[in-house]
């Protein structure tokens, strides 16, 4: 007999007879719960359960895609894409299978596979978490009575990564990126805006008479709107690029004139071409905050420029200030440049 708690709600799963109970009992006290699931024991020994009936339980594709549906209603655009993705990886491997027959042994073999593809840890991660998440709705809907990827393993995740470009390798690359993601390149060196953030950015927040660059807080990775002063380079670059485009149009496009999506391709080509090695189009975002901490910008405006939820985030960049700790530990020779000629007064006093 088991009594658990999953968030508020408690749940109650015994068996009798070989028959397996279970059901929530809602956000109650622990003692009421107790009592609840004691009430379903004496009604399964009397005969008076009323088991569900035993319907086959959901294929992964169905449960996956009423997540979906869910998702896209109540989630960011953004983060409905990002399930998407997790959900296309996912299918193949997972494709025909029941609910009931997705086991931990099996989403072990899943990360297997996937690391021998040459994903990244990180990628699995995300996508371990959708069918994670997966399992936690079917579960609330009634539609499961475990969650196996609870049992799995997810990898440890190095984000501690501050690759940042070199000023002699921002030449090089914005020298080897076509016409069309120069722009973006350069806007991400400039602003530090995430990739998401520059792909989704309308002319509408480009405000030229103020020289201010606006992310709307639906785009927004923290929900919050966050402008940047533009730079002189940033102001040129945007004002040669708009060309009497419409305010409601995307600020970067591809050579075909539509939006861009996916840019990974073509900023791997370019970072190739510059000869750079271990280069992400993050690392844009980490340059603009390195640049900013190694001219001596106070921690709370570069986290105010990122956007970053907590000062955490921001101290990953506070090694490369290498003055900082020293000009702090100067303050004390400065009291102690006082404390002689304070004692001197109170003796003379006396």
């Amino acid at each position: 007999m088991s009594l658990y708690q999953r968030g508020k709600s408690w749940y109650y799963d015994f068996q009798y007879r070989s028959e397996r109970y279970t059901g929530c009992i809602g956000a109650v006290s622990k003692t009421v719960a107790k009592e609840i699931m004691a009430k379903k024991k004496a009604e399964a020994v009397a005969g008076r359960y009323a088991l569900p009936s035993k319907k086959p339980s959901p294929l992964f594709e169905a449960m996956a895609e009423e997540c979906l549906q869910y998702y896209q209603a109540n989630r960011r655009p953004r983060s409905f894409q990002r399930h998407q993705m997790a959900f296309q990886a996912l299918r193949p491997f997972f494709g025909g299978h029941r609910l009931t027959d997705i086991s931990p042994f099996l989403i072990e073999k899943y990360k297997r596979s996937r690391k021998e593809q040459g994903r990244s840890e990180v990628t699995i991660n995300r996508e371990l978490a959708f069918l994670k998440n997966l399992f936690t709705m079917a579960m609330k809907w009634g539609k499961a009575s475990e969650n196996p990827v609870s049992q799995v393993r997810f990898f440890r995740e190095d984000n501690g990564r501050t690759r940042f470009l070199t000023e002699e390798e921002e030449t090089r690359l914005l020298a080897c990126c076509n016409p069309y993601l120069r722009p973006l390149v350069i806007t991400a060196l400039h602003t530090g805006f995430r990739k998401s953030e520059l792909l989704t950015l309308r002319w509408e927040h480009v405000d030229f008479r103020h020289h201010l660059i606006t992310v709307e807080a639906a785009y927004a990775k923290n929900g919050e709107t966050r402008g940047i002063p533009m730079t002189a380079t940033l102001l040129e670059t945007l004002q040669t690029l708009q060309d009497k485009a419409e305010p409601s149009t995307a600020v970067f496009r591809t050579h075909e004139g539509t939006a861009y999506r996916h840019i990974a391709k073509v900023f791997g080509t370019a970072c190739r071409r510059a000869g750079l090695t271990d280069v992400t189009f993050h690392d844009l975002r980490h340059t603009f905050a390195s640049r900013l901490v190694m001219a001596g910008v106070d921690l709370p405006t570069v986290q105010a420029l990122m956007g970053h939820k907590t000062i955490a985030m921001t101290m990953r960049y506070t090694h490369l200030a290498p003055g900082h700790k020293r000009t702090a530990i100067a303050v004390l020779d400065r009291v102690q440049e006082k404390v002689p000629a304070i004692f001197t007064t109170e003796r003379k006093t006396v």
